[in-house]
């Protein structure tokens, strides 16, 4: 069989090709790649970016990486390349629109990564809405700055591309969710579809590396992404007061985007405090709460990294807004790490609250400083969370069960009579 993907990365292999760093992003990726390659079939792999060259590379016989521009006719890919099937991870960006557009809808599998139709309701994330205005006056003064991106741009751009979101998935036979909430998600956007059922893969290192030891890591250390602003990070920072209140020695380990202080007086203060960036939005908060010595800013991690600095952590909290399935929660509680997450999305389907990690509802902070300081107080219940957490998250990226899952999927696709 012969399968043609589209990305929203450019996969690690092709990135090496291109002398480029690979992606941090996109693990999952990297697993069900493995999956495919195994069962012997063949898999193109397209990526686009704008006013690319067309680059094609072949590693081996089985695998072509299709490096595209943004504006290509996926019409003459298909008649070139000629797929059983194609599939299309996430709806996000405009060319899996265009790739839906042109492909058999018999033929086409889409996976939901992360619902903008949904998400879109969610990206002010709890931010005040006084700080989150494009209003023209807003334009100006973010030009007078030069630099930065009203906390509004992102919710507009969910907005504009959620359509072309629904337009796909209603275009498309088969959708997978990604999760039982992603199922649900995909049927009312197109209740004539197919839904599938299967789980996705992490990274491989996490599979098989050394479980977390309460022991080795650094006591009252939380690990949390700091990306933008439907990740919530905010959130942890708001609930760090009553933390701190009652381990005073407590911090966050803060991978993602991170933050460099600006030390900005007088009339550059006014403008940046008028039309904040989401950058700028936090530092006020870390400025106002005095958390400047309690976080950890480590950048952007490989997948060692990673894992590095999830043995560190005595906690591992996902504080969204709106969440599919989180891999990076996933990969946390497969290690073992103790976990907490915001009630939101699919989260309920990876955390059995008070059994194997804590769920708490995202607006209220002082809840989730609760949830982490009675695991930190608690060393019964952080042993329990680490070893129930694991079986959990084994359960949900079981990779065998997982395989055959991703590969009976396309044998139904790509065997299916049109």
């Amino acid at each position: 069989m012969k399968i043609l993907w589209l990305v929203n990365i450019v996969m690690p292999e092709l990135a090496v090709h291109l002398g480029e760093k690979p992606s941090v992003f996109g693990g999952w990726l990297t697993g069900a790649l493995e999956a495919v390659r195994a069962a012997g079939h063949g898999i193109v792999i397209c990526t686009t970016r704008e006013k690319a060259h067309e680059v094609r590379f072949c590693p081996d016989l089985q695998t072509t990486y299709l490096l595209l521009d943004t504006e290509t006719d996926f019409a003459h890919v298909l008649q070139k390349e000629e797929p059983d099937l194609v599939h299309i991870w996430g709806t996000e960006f405009e060319p899996s629109h265009a790739l839906a557009k042109a492909a058999d809808p018999e033929k086409l599998l889409v996976t939901i990564q992360g619902s903008l139709e949904i998400i879109k309701d969610h990206a002010r994330a709890g931010i005040p809405e006084s700080l989150c205005r494009d209003t023209m006056l807003h334009k100006c003064l973010r030009s007078f700055r030069k630099g930065g991106q009203a906390i509004d741009l992102q919710k507009k751009s969910f907005e504009a591309r959620a359509k072309f979101e629904v337009e796909t998935l209603r275009r498309a036979k088969y959708i997978h969710g990604g999760s039982a909430w992603g199922n649900d998600v995909a049927r009312a956007i197109h209740p004539g579809c197919t839904t599938c059922d299967a789980n996705l893969l992490l990274r491989s290192s996490f599979y098989d590396a050394p479980l977390w030891d309460m022991d080795l890591c650094e006591k009252h250390t939380i690990y949390a992404l700091c990306t933008y602003p439907l990740k919530g990070f905010h959130k942890l920072l708001e609930a760090m007061p009553t933390v701190l209140e009652r381990f005073p020695d407590a911090k966050i380990i803060a991978p993602g985007q991170g933050l460099v202080r600006r030390p900005y007086r007088g009339l550059r203060k006014a403008v940046m405090d008028a039309a904040p960036d989401y950058q700028w939005y936090l530092q006020g908060l870390m400025d106002r709460l005095k958390l400047w010595d309690h976080v950890e800013f480590v950048g952007y991690l490989s997948e060692d990294r990673v894992r590095e600095q999830l043995y560190r952590a005595n906690v591992f909290v996902s504080p969204s807004a709106m969440e599919n399935q989180s891999t990076a929660l996933g990969e946390a509680m497969l290690l073992g790490v103790p976990s907490v997450a915001s009630r939101v999305g699919a989260m309920e389907e990876m955390i059995d609250s008070g059994e194997d990690g804590f769920l708490y509802e995202f607006e209220n902070a002082e809840a989730l400083a609760e949830k982490i300081c009675r695991i930190f107080e608690n060393r019964d219940l952080a042993l329990a969370f680490s070893q129930k957490g694991r079986l959990h998250a084994a359960r949900t990226y079981d990779r065998e069960k997982n395989c055959r899952d991703l590969l009976a999927m396309y044998e139904m696709i790509g065997g299916a009579k049109k």
